[in-house]
């Protein structure tokens, strides 16, 4: 088949601008500053051909819970979950929502195709008696399609639902990038969810009539008390699954990928208290237009702890992490936040626009934590970048930032 290979070059920092959870305004962007970082490319994957895949989504469906089966992954130890089942002999990759619950120690997980050496990489991060989830994008291997869940340290009960996988092919649905918008933020408009309580997200009016799943950040904010939050397509029952686990007090985000429901709605379970949510749409798929995923075994593209490195985030520039020359149209990653002195937010966006008022990852002082972000790849202006790229940017103290992608979107070659 036709091949398109592609580079992936430095990053650099230029100006930012300044967006709140909920409200946001912007300020004078100040004088920009350019920091070269690494190349980012595996040789193997130089000489490979992509494999066009499309999206299937499906209504969430639990295939892990060791709580119920099996034990907790102790130290060192990784579990497989075997996909056969639900997915069909051309699935190239998957898409689930990770849950780890009950750590003993602080830990991360790491997804990854079963068979595979375990990549430089993670998905999951966690405290001891933390219950914490993340999306994942994970290739599976054709000949078995089985990936591994490996824990570092301590035991801990791990959970996954699937929400949807990824066929070779183009007859499925493709994926639109966009610029991150909010569809939903209840403190400004219809107040907390309460216990057992919805709230549906109608999303017909920016999403094409040939929409069939949509991507967004899910935040959970002013929890009263523990609960979790469960989206799933409108006017279906609600799955046994979940998307954001909350503690009272806490701001949680997770990226959602949901199958459309009724009107193109998705509605948002809340198991007990009050609780507001918040969506930030970053994408949806479609059966007419669109780019094709390329997934494979997570790959580290940027670490600022690095020294060679652009260094971590502060509100008075933000980077641009350069991804070839306009061929790669997205990345589906995972963005880890490390070394953050103060409360803050990270936001990620496609190069040449503005910064949204929208968030990817929320964090405290000292925290470690991880989000999914499918995000846009575009020209960028700016002069110390002047390439095709995506943005980061925090709103306040530092932050180092890692950001771990498992495939890229690409334009269909027919």
């Amino acid at each position: 088949m036709a091949s398109r290979r592609f580079v992936v070059v430095g990053a650099v920092a230029a100006a930012a601008l300044v967006a709140g959870v909920a409200n946001a305004s912007a300020a004078a962007a100040p004088e920009g500053r350019a920091v070269e970082a690494r190349t980012h490319l595996s040789a193997a994957r130089a000489a490979m051909d992509e494999v066009d895949s499309t999206f299937v989504p499906v209504s969430p469906t639990r295939v892990l819970d060791t709580r119920n089966n099996g034990a907790p992954v102790g130290p060192g130890g990784a579990v497989t979950v075997d996909l056969n089942t639900l997915t069909p002999a051309n699935a190239s990759a998957v898409v689930l929502n990770v849950t780890g619950t009950q750590p003993t120690a602080g830990t991360y997980v790491t997804v990854y195709p079963a068979g595979q050496a375990r990549p430089t990489a993670s998905n999951l991060n966690l405290v001891a008696g933390q219950t914490r989830a993340n999306q994942v994008t994970v290739a599976i291997n054709s000949a078995d399609r089985k990936i591994a869940l490996y824990n570092f340290l301590g035991s801990t009960h791990l959970v996954a639902d699937l929400s949807g996988y990824y066929v070779a092919g183009t007859g499925s649905s493709k994926y639109n990038t966009v610029t991150p918008y909010r569809a939903l933020d209840t403190r400004n408009g219809g107040g907390a969810v309460g216990p057992g309580g919805t709230r549906t997200i109608d999303l017909s009016g920016s999403l094409p009539a040939d929409a069939t799943a949509v991507t967004f950040n899910l935040t959970g904010v002013d929890a009263t008390t523990g609960t979790f939050v469960t989206a799933y397509p409108a006017g279906q029952s609600r799955p046994l699954a979940s998307n954001v686990n909350l503690n009272p007090g806490e701001v949680v985000p997770n990226q959602v990928t949901v199958q459309l429901g009724s009107n193109r709605s998705v509605t948002l379970f809340n198991g007990n208290g009050n609780v507001h949510l918040i969506a930030d749409v970053a994408g949806y798929y479609s059966t007419t237009t669109g780019n094709v995923f390329f997934p494979f075994s997570p790959e580290r593209w940027m670490d600022t702890r690095e020294p060679d490195q652009a260094p971590g985030l502060e509100p008075s520039y933000f980077i641009g992490l350069l991804i070839g020359d306009g061929t790669v149209k997205g990345v589906a990653a995972n963005l880890t936040g490390v070394n953050a002195n103060a409360a803050q937010f990270i936001t990620v966006w496609p190069g040449g626009a503005t910064r949204p008022f929208t968030s990817n990852l929320n964090l405290v002082a000292g925290q470690v934590a991880a989000n999914a972000v499918n995000v846009g790849v575009a020209y960028e202006p700016n002069p110390n970048i002047a390439g095709y790229s995506t943005n980061f940017a925090n709103n306040n103290g530092y932050v180092d930032v890692v950001f771990d992608v498992s495939g890229v979107f690409l334009e269909p070659l027919s």
